[in-house]
């Protein structure tokens, strides 16, 4: 383990030196538990990663900081495919307990809590695999006892809980472009040369790895990153959650599986099971609307249009800015 790589990390992001020894002995715990299985950090695969968190889950030792000290380390350790499966493990943290908490202010907390926090939740940690189950019943439970409006608006908030401040940029260029048409076109000339700069140097856009082809396939289509408007409606597509595979597969259903970003879902893709209702892509639909609400001031209505959950090739919405949601 280079543990001074790690150290350094949590002293420049302002943790304590007890978080960092924490993290450290999270990582030389890994470390340990593969000596005997012939493995190291430097070679480790998914599989045994898999099988590590398990082993943590069920001795509860599966905290958040310990699974993070992880990841970061193979972040820092340029084992980009090992970080990126630690991503899709805290894609949905935190996200059922805020669609929660917004259905408790449509309706009644007792109905938020009725309707969700009954439901069995896979524990921290728990593979992508084990989540459909748990969404399918998610979304029964709510379709049958919701009028459709009502699901919909309150899966569509910003329940990665973003703070507004992350898109302060945004409303700046916005304030200094013209027109929205103006604002659109920079905002995505923008997000192509952050993309190319992934690309040049080889590091991970969020959870992606970005390759010259997802460069020009970003910026040969103004609707992924950005949206394009067309009266009061912009549209707007979703990048592929693996972009790279996506653009290399020819498989239709393999496409779909990497095009969906939602650790709650994209498995059953893969699966041909269970079936899980469009309805609950509102959640990405309030996650691609939120950056436009922040920069008007007020909440919109999105229109889920197409989705890889209910087999298109692609995730497009319409955020349609002349109503309320």
């Amino acid at each position: 383990m280079n543990e001074q790589l790690l150290r350094d990390y949590y002293v420049k992001r302002g943790f304590s030196p007890k978080q960092a020894d924490e993290a450290v002995f999270a990582v030389r715990a890994l470390e340990s538990w593969l000596t005997p299985r012939a493995k190291s950090l430097d070679d480790v695969g998914v599989p045994q990663i898999r099988d590590y968190i398990r082993l943590l889950i069920d001795q509860n030792k599966n905290s958040p900081e310990a699974l993070l000290a992880l990841a970061r380390y193979f972040y820092l350790a340029g084992r980009n495919e090992i970080y990126v499966y630690f991503t899709s493990l805290f894609g949905g943290a935190g996200v059922i307990e805020s669609i929660s908490e917004r259905l408790g202010l449509l309706e009644t907390p007792e109905t938020a809590h009725e309707l969700i926090d009954t439901v069995p939740k896979p524990p921290l940690g728990s593979d992508p695999t084990e989540y459909p189950a748990f969404t399918r019943a998610l979304m029964q439970q709510l379709e049958e006892h919701l009028p459709e409006p009502t699901l919909r608006r309150a899966l569509a908030g910003n329940h990665h809980q973003i703070p507004a401040e992350a898109f302060a940029e945004d409303q700046k260029l916005y304030q200094l472009s013209d027109s929205m048409d103006e604002f659109l076109r920079a905002k995505h000339a923008q997000q192509v040369a952050t993309l190319q700069e992934h690309c040049d140097t080889n590091t991970v856009w969020y959870e992606q790895i970005i390759t010259q082809d997802v460069v020009d396939f970003v910026a040969a289509n103004q609707e992924i990153q950005s949206a394009v408007r067309e009266g009061d409606t912009l549209y707007t597509t979703k990048i592929p959650y693996d972009p790279a595979r996506y653009l290399a597969e020819k498989d239709p259903t393999m496409r779909r599986y990497y095009a969906c970003h939602c650790p709650f879902a994209r498995e059953a893709i893969l699966r041909g099971e269970p079936e899980i209702s469009a309805n609950w892509c509102y959640c990405s639909g309030g996650f691609v609307k939120y950056p436009y609400e922040v920069i008007l001031g007020r909440e919109l209505r999105v229109e889920l249009l197409e989705s890889a959950l209910k087999g298109d090739p692609v995730c497009r919405f319409a955020i349609h800015l002349d109503s309320k949601a």
